[in-house]
């Protein structure tokens, strides 16, 4: 009586999990020691044990449907929102009573995946949302923050390796934005940006890049004077974006991964100039760096 009263007064998920738990280990225990002789015992002890895990559950998506009643804003510093810690705070306590749990190992783990679905399907769609009006660079670093709270959070607990792939897959895929926002970011204020992009596009019936607006040989030089100055201070062109991302080992994989874009624009713009199709006039005066050299400065 005294367990039926405490769960119809629905208290908090940890808690409704732990007496499912606890009804589902003294089921097992009991039918092991007894077997048909308490049948009835062990009907009443499992109907307990169901509308204590009901409720539970019941309790973890009235907590999700709050999370889409009123989706907030991202935070000034792109950091996760306060509904997220929230929410992760709560799965973290759930998982650590899962842990715990002296419940057989396959029924936890039957049990887990749905916790997961119950929790974090809703959690992402929030972060999405609440994503949706932000630039693209500010989404990014949204996404990547908040999928990382929730990575570093699944990572301390048994049964995730699923869901850290699913994570770490979403992860990278704003992370491939935020390392093309970087290298484009860069090549814009070293003054590479509209060179690049007409050498991309230049087809040979347009005749000589050289005598194409910008890119004769002294809108190059100019352009190329504006990038020596990037290559001597690398450091002072990344977007602000980066230095709100909550791991520094994922800032440096973007910066790295945008530098070698960099390098790469770099390189297809010194085969162009350096192709005497393109009829450039001493074209190792107007750039003087090998992609080699540009490469190890950036280094």
């Amino acid at each position: 009586v005294r367990i039926e009263q405490v769960i119809v007064a629905e208290p908090g998920a940890v808690l409704l999990y732990k007496i499912s738990n606890l009804l589902k280990f003294y089921h097992h225990t009991i039918s092991g020691i007894v077997g048909n002789n308490a049948a009835t015992l062990l009907t009443t002890i499992e109907e307990m044990h169901l509308l204590s895990k009901k409720i539970f559950f019941n309790s973890l998506s009235l907590h999700a449907s709050k999370l889409m009643d009123k989706v907030e804003l991202p935070p000034p510093d792109l950091g996760p929102s306060s509904a997220l810690n929230q929410t992760l705070n709560l799965l973290r306590e759930v998982l650590a009573s899962h842990d715990s749990s002296v419940v057989p190992l396959d029924a936890r783990q039957a049990d887990f995946v749905q916790v997961l679905s119950c929790v974090l399907d809703p959690l992402l769609q929030m972060c999405t949302m609440s994503a949706s009006n932000l630039g693209t660079a500010d989404m990014a670093t949204f996404m990547v923050n908040s999928l990382y709270m929730m990575k570093t959070t699944l990572a301390l607990f048994e049964f995730t390796d699923k869901r850290l792939e699913m994570l770490q897959f979403q992860i990278e895929a704003h992370l491939d934005t935020l390392i093309n926002e970087q290298a484009s970011y860069v090549l814009t204020r070293a003054g590479l940006s509209y060179i690049y992009n007409t050498v991309q596009q230049h087809k040979p019936q347009q005749g000589p890049l050289s005598n194409l607006p910008s890119l004769d040989s002294v809108s190059l030089k100019a352009a190329m004077a504006q990038f020596d100055r990037y290559l001597s201070a690398p450091d002072s062109l990344l977007m602000s974006q980066l230095n709100f991302l909550l791991s520094a080992t994922v800032k440096e994989q973007i910066i790295k991964q945008s530098t070698e874009l960099v390098c790469r624009a770099y390189s297809e713009l010194y085969a162009a100039v350096m192709n005497p199709s393109n009829e450039y006039k001493d074209p190792e005066t107007i750039l003087h760096r090998t992609p080699h050299q540009v490469q190890t400065l950036l280094s």
